[in-house]
């Protein structure tokens, strides 16, 4: 049986990705599902590599919740997830809690000092605290050649809409 591993920042900031952490966050994962007082094992996969970070037990009521920390030398992509698996032998259920994807930063640093660290900012390069995306294209407005057309000018080197940002440039084809 599987079932979902919530995955939630010990210190909180506010970030439009809930899934972005850094190496070395602590994070709490909880669960529910599980036998009473049942040992799982907390692991960490990216790809096909997994290793194991602690165990833990399930409380009375069979919910999990348990601190662990991002590994410091993980990679830094999109394909990480951490796992709880319960014992699988004559007294376990053979229950597997699995998180969201998540996101892996190499650090927590905000590289334009704005306030807003590099894993949350939509334009890391550019102070302003302002995190608006008006197209959803993933840039921010303030660094977006092009903040109402996602396709940013793309084969024509004019936006769209005809509403480009004055201090981007628009990529030409």
């Amino acid at each position: 049986m599987r079932g979902k591993l919530w995955v939630n920042p010990v210190e909180f900031a506010e970030c439009a990705r809930e899934t972005a952490f850094a190496r070395g966050d602590p994070v709490i994962l909880t669960g529910s599902g599980l036998a009473p007082n049942e040992t799982v094992e907390i692991t960490f996969s990216q790809g096909d590599v997994e290793r194991s970070l602690t165990s833990a037990k399930s409380n009375a009521q069979g919910a999990l919740s348990v601190r662990v920390t991002i590994p410091a030398d993980a990679a830094t992509d999109t394909d990480a997830r951490l796992h709880a698996t319960a014992e699988k032998g004559a007294g376990g259920n053979g229950v597997v809690l699995n998180s969201a994807p998540l996101q892996v930063f190499p650090d927590a640093k905000d590289s334009d000092g704005d306030g807003v660290k590099d894993m949350c900012d939509n334009c890391p390069h550019l102070a302003g605290s302002d995190i608006t995306d008006l197209d959803g294209d993933g840039l921010g407005d303030a660094c977006d050649p092009c903040p109402t057309d996602s396709e940013n000018g793309a084969g024509t080197g004019a936006c769209a809409d005809g509403n480009a940002n004055s201090g981007v440039s628009i990529p030409q084809p």
